[in-house]
């Protein structure tokens, strides 16, 4: 730093004040302290020389970033100024902490040097205080002279001085207050009051003194009043009269903001939620401290000796004590237990379990007994102010009264009722089930003779299966009284899930066929193979639904049954089944009514259809015994739906079954459907065993998927197409399956139900078998199993395949290590190769060799020249008929789906994604070569 003259230091010193600050102030506008007072380090919470090494590298750092450019314009627009300047600013202490500072500096050339010394003064109160109050002022002139659509007129007056500086009015913002004066105004104001009490209070309240006294002695600076009002137009209105009072900043002078606004309907809205309050509740009382409040109630309607308070506010304890103990009806016990819960104590505890605590008892008044109810609510618990409710509830209790009397008539004509019905049943049962035991006996010993056709022993085993079905509902209608008197039972035994349902599908299918109706039966997400519970109820309850359905639904319409696991814990889970239906639907009036006993829309359906009435109401009482329940959503014209939910018990898995799961999980299995969700059915079952299944949602995007598979060796060990697909049917995609890659796959037909019209055409095309849909566990471990074993016996004729020694391959690859692996491990198999360096090469070495000279080629895709894609594509195309034949097997480290297209798109047989395993390259060529 330079050094000054002492001559110059002295002058300069001696004209500074306490708190002053030097700077020496650069060509470039910067500057930095040179020397500061004691009292100014103190100011900036440091010392002297704290503050001088802190800003020797200028001092604009410290000044407020929204100050900044203001200080900056200063130093560089007024250096050559004489005389002193001045501004303020905020600027950060050495703690930190920004101040408020009102600088004096002034400008002094000494030579070639210039120099700025200041004094510096604290105006941080100030400031904010100025702040403070020029915001509240503003936001507050704002507010009270905002003109809305309930404003009358709005004015500001100077009440040290009487006068009134704005006035603004609704209409075209002119007020009808013409006087000059605040005095006047009021005045003028009061002739608008028609109640004289009212009157002389608008004018103590709003009087000048007064307002001055209030804000000066008390502090109040807010008034407010409602009033009755005529206006200039002789409209009549309830107007709130607002005047708020407070200094203004910077004269000091105390200043009023008057607001006039109509109170119409404010004054309704209080009116009528306070009638409407009383009229529901005989008291509305507030608690706070022990202290009660009547908010609503008029105590002057009550009758003598009621326990509605004597007095608006009091103390709560004193007020049972006094008025309600001595009125409760009951024996001495009760009498104790009610007071006891009324007790303040008692209502705090309540309140902190659950809200509202309630209270209903019984008091004697004059003679006659009344129902009372106190409901308690919270309204702050740390203040433990909470809010009291008592509603007379008399009227409740006589008409509770009378409907029991009319339940406990209505409950003895229904008793009468159900043992008239219940004769019936039982009677009507027993002559039906004599003709039904003929039957299913007939049957039995009709499939113990020898040699039936195997068509005959299944229609027999259908019929067999049908009666016995039949006469389970038959017996199920004599436990509709056993039901009824609650001595129905269900069973708890281990069911097959999947053979149920299959059981439920044939028979509902064939019911569909002969009306020609659509049928579609769908699982959605997981579902177990076995559970526990009652199958037999279980069955009649879907096939009771389901059969209406049927029997209800015009031809070409469509029936769909949906199941699903929608819940499960610990050993149970709950099974939703949904039936819909596209038939005639019910009136909405008879929906209600659809679960009762002997329920019938009306007889002439009842007699079109066959209905005896009883159905639902099995169906019902079955299912709520099951943990679960049933309802409908039905219209005219369009359908029904009928939602079931019932519990059921899961089982725990075998152990066997989970090591045989184990064996299953490597094999690959395609699912073919065009229906999304039985797709993705299909792939949670066998996700159960470990198995991710592939999809696909048509014939053609599925001989896509499985030719890539073949070509990559990854053939599809299980293949499971659905019949009935648009475009192709899975007949026609199981051909073309056949055709492409032979007998590699086992190949099973899906079917919702019976395939015997279909047997021969699908064994024609190469099916293995067939498979009834929603698929379960059970069946697809045992195609599986099939799989595996039709594998095997693939393998066994594998065992003969070509020989590879002495064969001749073309290899084409231009990464000579790799041409040299590939020789080596062919070599192993005593394979002659010959080598190109890429695909033109490779096409000429083929070209020049006599025909059949190569037995395959293995193709890398990717080299230079030419790479093995346009290789391929010359060779297939020369005039020659082993260039048509060789097996072209394509080697490279594209494995995406689009690169396998592309080879099988220019000829190549197969696909092998480096880096190629032994194993599977001499299984390929094996395959291939002829």
């Amino acid at each position: 730093m330079q050094r000054f003259k002492p001559d110059f230091y002295e002058k300069l010193f001696s004209a500074l004040d306490n708190n002053a600050v030097l700077m020496k102030l650069e060509n470039d506008g910067s500057y930095y302290p040179i020397w500061c007072s004691e009292e100014f380090a103190e100011m900036m919470e440091g010392t002297e020389e704290d503050f001088i090494r802190l800003e020797s590298g200028g001092t604009m750092d410290t000044i407020h970033p929204d100050d900044r450019d203001e200080v900056a314009y200063l130093f560089r627009h007024q250096m050559t100024r004489s005389g002193t300047n001045h501004l303020t600013v905020r600027k950060c202490t050495l703690k930190g902490r920004w101040i408020w500072v009102n600088i004096h500096y002034a400008f002094v050339q000494q030579g070639d040097e210039a120099f700025v010394y200041c004094t510096y003064f604290d105006v941080t109160e100030i400031k904010e205080n100025e702040i403070q109050l020029e915001n509240m002022y503003e936001n507050l002139r704002r507010e009270l002279l905002k003109v809305d659509d309930n404003t009358l007129s709005a004015l500001r007056a100077n009440l040290d001085h009487d006068v009134i500086e704005v006035r603004l009015g609704r209409d075209l913002y002119e007020t009808d207050i013409s006087a000059p004066s605040f005095s006047e105004a009021i005045l003028e104001r009061a002739k608008y009051l028609p109640i004289a009490s009212e009157r002389e209070h608008f004018l103590e309240i709003f009087s000048r003194d007064n307002l001055m006294r209030m804000y000066e002695e008390d502090g109040h600076d807010l008034v407010s009043e409602v009033m009755y009002s005529y206006r200039q137009d002789g409209r009549q209105c309830f107007v709130n009269y607002m005047v708020t009072v407070m200094k203004q900043p910077f004269t000091g002078q105390v200043i009023a903001f008057i607001a006039e606004k109509e109170y119409n309907s404010e004054k309704v809205n209080e009116a009528l939620l306070e009638k409407v309050l009383a009229k529901q509740y005989d008291m509305i009382t507030y608690l706070v401290d022990g202290q009660y409040g009547v908010v609503i109630g008029d105590a002057g309607r009550i009758q003598a000796g009621s326990i509605f308070p004597k007095e608006k506010n009091g103390n709560y304890n004193e007020y049972i004590n006094s008025q309600v103990a001595p009125a409760i009806h009951g024996t001495d016990q009760e009498k104790e237990e009610l007071l006891d819960a009324l007790r303040l104590e008692r209502v705090e505890q309540g309140l902190s379990r659950k809200e509202p605590y309630e209270v209903n008892l019984a008091c004697e008044v004059d003679g006659d007994i009344y129902y009372k109810n106190f409901a308690y609510y919270l309204v702050d618990k740390e203040t433990q102010f909470y809010i009291l409710l008592k509603t007379d509830t008399t009227e409740l209790h006589k008409e509770q009264r009378k409907r029991n009397e009319q339940l406990q008539f209505a409950l003895e004509e229904a008793n009468q009722a159900n043992i008239a019905k219940t004769a019936f049943l039982s009677s009507m049962s027993h002559e039906i089930r004599t003709p039904m035991n003929a039957i299913i006996g007939l049957d039995n010993l009709a499939l113990k003779e020898k040699n039936l056709p195997a068509k005959t022993r299944e229609q027999l085993e259908k019929i067999g299966g049908s009666a016995r079905h039949l006469l389970g509902l038959i017996n199920d209608i004599l436990d509709m009284s056993r039901i009824e008197s609650g001595r129905m039972v269900l069973k708890n035994e281990e069911f097959s899930f999947g053979t149920m349902l299959e059981q439920i599908n044939i028979m509902i299918n064939s019911q569909c066929q002969d009306r020609r109706l659509n049928y579609d039966c769908v699982i959605r997400g997981k579902v177990d193979e076995r559970y526990i519970g009652d199958d037999m109820k279980l069955k009649q309850v879907l096939i009771n639904i389901l059969g209406n359905a049927v029997k209800f639904t015009p031809e070409s319409g469509t029936v769909s049954f949906s199941v699903e696991c929608t819940g499960a814990a610990e050993d149970k889970a709950m099974m939703q089944f949904i039936i819909k239906d596209t038939g005639i639907g019910m009136d909405e009036a008879y929906i209600p009514k659809i679960f009762e006993a002997f329920s019938q829309e009306n007889g002439s359906k009842a007699n079109a259809y066959g209905s005896s009435g009883l159905g639902m109401a099995i169906t019902k009482n079955i299912v709520e015994m099951m943990g679960g329940d049933i309802s409908v959503k039905s219209k005219k014209g369009v359908g029904s739906e009928f939602p079931v939910n019932v519990m059921l018990k899961t089982c725990a898995q075998d152990g066997g079954r989970q090591e045989e799961e184990l064996r299953l999980r490597e094999m690959k299995v395609l699912v073919v459907d065009d229906d999304a969700s039985a797709c993705e059915h299909a792939k949670l079952v066998l996700g159960e065993i470990g198995i991710a299944a592939d999809s696909s949602l048509s014939g053609q995007e599925a001989l896509e998927m499985i030719k890539l598979h073949y070509a990559r060796r990854e053939a599809y060990d299980l293949i499971l197409v659905d019949l009935t697909m648009p475009e192709q049917n899975g007949i026609e995609v199981a051909r073309e399956i056949r055709q492409e890659i032979g007998d590699e796959s086992a190949l099973v037909i899906l079917m919702a139900y019976s395939w015997d019209d279909v047997v021969q055409e699908a064994l024609d095309a190469g099916v293995d078998s067939f498979m009834a849909k929603p698929l379960f566990v059970s069946g697809v471990m045992e195609e599986l199993r099939r799989a595996i074993q039709k594998k095997s016996q693939e393998q066994n004729k594998e065992m003969h395949r070509a020989d590879l020694t002495g064969k001749r391959i073309l290899l084409a690859e231009d990464v000579m290590i790799n041409a040299e692996i590939m020789t080596e491990i062919l070599s192993m198999e005593e394979v002659q190769v010959d080598h190109a360096e890429n695909g033109r090469m490779a096409v000429e070495l083929f070209a020049d060799r006599p025909e059949n000279y190569y037995d395959a080629i293995l193709m890398d895709i990717r080299m230079p020249v030419m790479d093995g894609l346009d290789a391929t594509t010359r060779i297939r195309a020369l005039e020659r008929k082993d260039a048509k034949e060789i097996p072209i097997i394509a080697m490279t480290a594209n494995a995406f789906d689009e690169d396998v297209e592309q080879s099988l798109q220019v000829g190549m047989n197969a696909h092998l994604s480096k880096p190629v395993e032994p194993e599977r390259l001499f299984e390929t060529l094996q395959l291939l070569i002829p």
